[in-house]
């Protein structure tokens, strides 16, 4: 039996128990929850905003505002979109983070789902779909069918996106979606036919995409001028996939779409270059036909784009493409058009410095090499320094024209150190493919100014490679023995030494007996490298002339690995694609489909594991005995509702042996710890069983595990109670069964923080043994 005090309140009227707490809000939080119950039934919707407002700008301060979900549900119907759009928010928020939450969610959504106004409708949709979690499935296609010939283009649309989501999550509940999809490509509205492009593609991701035919291509081209920019873009990177039947085909789907070259978009532009590429890449003459005729409109965008630096990066990157794909004769003539502007950020002019330097010829390269010969004075390094590289390419690709670009670099030895460093890194690449411009490199070798480690090492290569014609040869690598340079330096060191030793023995013999005491004697050396002299030392020592011979070998070199490997990969590249941009195959960057089938395989697993134990829980419960306690007895006609299991969950930590029986404590006391207690534990559970769901029985069922009622109340079918009990400390509980929304709510507090979950998981699983909740 309750307390004199319970049965006054219970006696009185329904508000009592707020009454009697009133003082006993928790921070703002609960300010907040009375605010928004208030506000419910208000009818300015500017007040009511403000009010959702403030729940959405705590839950964005981080603070927890789940105990607002059934007031915020029941603030959800109203016909105001702004707050419809705060609300579901805050619904799909919580949702997401509590399953017994998403049905009060799913329940709100689904009304709305039906709702007059179509932006609504739509609305409500789309948050619906949103719910990422196995039990929405069967609320949601339904929706989604019934919305998918709605007279609304919004709601359509969303409908489509909708099976793209469901498609991730459970796609054998799709019953063969791709038919209706398909007709809805020929929807009215433009948006609803891209939506469905892009669902079907989705959905269609192992079978290669949507399948494409001569009358549907003809049908996306008639109707090309009425989509957006980025319609117009999906279409045409759909056509891009598509293979003519004829020439005739190919010239006509050609001509259409050869207006749209002249489009300010670049991403309709460069779309219509990918369907020309692909449409004639197994046609040699024509692919080159193509590639002149594209050359204007990508110059034109990359000089209208001045101040979107993004899209010129973008335009730039497909201009290098192309060139370095053996067609950079076709852009030298524009070549001031890839000049450096002062304005230009770093990133767009070390591109244009690339480009450059793929279209340089005989006939630009006079202008070409003055105008890269004042960036290599830029206050810039990084400019200056790829100046330098770009001079070194076009060394390379164009020999018979290199002594200039030598002579020019050799001019530079008088300026500063970091482009001294990054002349001798370009020289070695010179000298590898023409050792014959070894005598205009001279004053800059045996410059003092290199300081790098890299130019350093590629100052060694050179000195071991044309030791017989550099007089100071001997003598700048004899500075280099002994000091603390890298392991790489090192071995590059021994290895030149002993190619200028073969060449220029007297001058080299006490250098190179120098070199062999410091790398071997030292016992802190690489031993790769002592190995390496140790062996070397051995060698010569053996039969010198055999090993003069080996070293006198040289291999020209006609191409560098570099290079080829470049241009293999340029090859896999896919026009107005990503990998153009990151210079890399589209399978480096893009995991393959089969990556995510395995993703979701896995969360079905899981998924299945979870229903499977749940199943197994419930089966036990079923027959398990029907007693009145949690010990022998049964109690009379009264709980033959309330039917619990003896044998308790083995997840639950506390039984009610740990409880005290006919532990009381007055109301005082009890208003003064909620008070002053922290928040501790809260669930909300879907309501089952409406049969015992009322105050009697609710006080039995606490009492028959040790926990006491102190007050109680109901008010427009919300029963609210106040339970308290004694283990290791006092616990405290506002329990609370809102029949309109069908919830269960259980707030918990303890005196030791840390036993507020289990006293509330303790709670939660003897609700769960009577059915009261699922």
């Amino acid at each position: 039996m309750r307390s004199n005090q319970a049965k006054g309140i219970e006696n009185g009227s329904a508000t009592k128990p707020s009454q009697y707490f009133e003082g006993n809000r928790k921070g703002e939080v609960n300010e907040l929850k009375i605010l928004v119950k208030n506000t419910i039934n208000e009818k300015d919707d500017k007040k009511k905003r403000e009010v959702v407002k403030k729940v959405i700008a705590y839950m964005t301060l981080g603070i927890d505002v789940s105990k607002l979900f059934p007031e915020m549900c029941m603030a959800s119907y109203t016909n105001d979109l702004v707050q419809k759009k705060m609300i579901y928010l805050y619904l799909t928020t919580y949702a997401e983070q509590n399953k017994d939450m998403a049905f009060m969610a799913i329940s709100t959504f689904q009304k709305d789902c039906k709702h007059n106004d179509p932006k609504i409708r739509g609305f409500a949709l789309r948050n619906l779909c949103s719910l990422r979690f196995s039990g929405a499935i069967e609320f949601l296609m339904p929706a989604i069918k019934e919305a998918l010939s709605d007279i609304d283009a919004y709601v359509r649309k969303t409908a489509i996106m909708g099976c793209v989501k469901v498609f991730y999550m459970q796609p054998e509940q799709l019953n063969n979606i791709e038919d209706q999809l398909y007709k809805m490509i020929s929807d009215n509205d433009p948006l609803v036919i891209i939506n469905a492009i892009h669902a079907l593609n989705e959905i269609l991701a192992q079978e290669g995409g949507m399948a494409l035919s001569k009358k549907m291509v003809d049908y996306l081209l008639g109707r090309l001028k009425e989509f957006n920019e980025w319609g117009q873009a999906t279409i045409l990177d759909e056509l891009s996939k598509y293979s003519p039947k004829d020439d005739k085909e190919m010239f006509n789907i050609m001509n259409t779409l050869e207006e749209r070259l002249k489009h300010s978009c670049s991403a309709i532009v460069l779309g219509v270059i990918k369907v020309f590429m692909n449409f004639t890449k197994n046609k040699p003459q024509i692919y080159e036909q193509v590639i002149t005729r594209v050359k204007l409109p990508l110059v034109t965008l990359a000089s209208i784009s001045e101040g979107n630096f993004e899209i010129m990066y973008t335009i730039l990157c497909h201009i290098k493409y192309i060139a370095s794909k053996g067609y950079n004769s076709v852009f030298a003539s524009d070549y001031k058009s890839f000049y450096c502007r002062v304005d230009e950020p770093t990133y767009i002019k070390l591109l244009k410095l690339e480009i450059l330097s793929l279209i340089a010829c005989d006939f630009n390269l006079g202008d070409m090499l003055n105008e890269l010969g004042e960036y290599v004075t830029d206050v810039d390094q990084e400019i200056s320094k790829k100046s330098i590289q770009a001079l070194g390419a076009i060394a390379i690709r164009l020999p018979d024209l290199a002594t200039a670009i030598v002579k020019q670099l050799s001019s530079f030895v008088t300026l500063q150190d970091y482009i001294t460093n990054e002349v001798i890194l370009a020289f070695k690449d010179i000298l590898r493919k023409d050792p014959k411009h070894i005598k205009d490199c001279l004053e800059i070798i045996q410059s003092d100014n290199i300081t790098d480690s890299n130019s350093k090492i590629a100052l060694i290569y050179i000195l071991g490679q044309f030791g017989s014609q550099i007089p100071l040869a001997p003598y700048i690598l004899e500075t280099y023995i002994g000091a603390q340079e890298s392991v790489e330096l090192k071995h590059i060191l021994l290895t030149s030494c002993l190619k200028v030793f073969f060449v220029r023995a007297p001058e080299m013999h006490q250098v190179l007996g120098k070199l062999f005491y410091v790398i071997i004697n030292n016992e802190n050396e690489d031993i790769d490298l002592r190995d390496r002299a140790a062996y070397y030392y051995r060698a010569i020592q053996a039969n010198i002339n055999e090993v003069k011979q080996f070293w006198q070998y040289h291999i020209k070199v006609d191409k560098f690995l570099e290079e080829t490997i470049i241009n293999k990969e340029a090859l896999l590249f896919e026009f107005n694609s990503l990998s153009v941009i990151y210079q890399k195959n589209v399978n480096k960057f893009i995991k393959p489909i089969e990556y995510f089938n395995n993703l979701r395989s896995k969360e079905l697993q899981d998924l299945n594991q979870e229903q499977q134990q749940t199943q197994a829980s419930t089966t036990q419960e079923q027959t398990s005995d029907v007693i009145e306690n949690p010990q022998t007895q049964s109690y009379g006609q009264t709980n033959d509702l309330l039917e619990i299991s003896d044998q308790p969950q083995q997840c639950i930590s506390l039984n009610v042996d740990n409880f005290i029986e006919n532990f009381s404590i007055d109301a005082d006391h009890f208003e003064n710890m909620w008070t002053n207690l922290n928040d501790g534990a809260t669930f909300t559970r879907m309501l089952v069983r409406n049969d015992i769901a009322n105050e009697t029985s609710m006080e039995q069922l606490f009492k028959q595990y040790r926990l006491y009622n102190i007050a109680a109340g109901e008010e427009e079918n919300v029963l609210k109670m106040y339970f308290y009990g004694s283990h290791q400390c006092q616990v405290f509980f506002e329990f609370e069964i809102n029949k309109n929304l069908s919830t269960v709510i259980l707030n918990t507090r303890s005196e030791i923080e840390d036993q507020a979950y289990l006293v509330s998981k303790y709670v939660e699983d003897f609700l769960k043994q009577v059915h009261l909740i699922e």
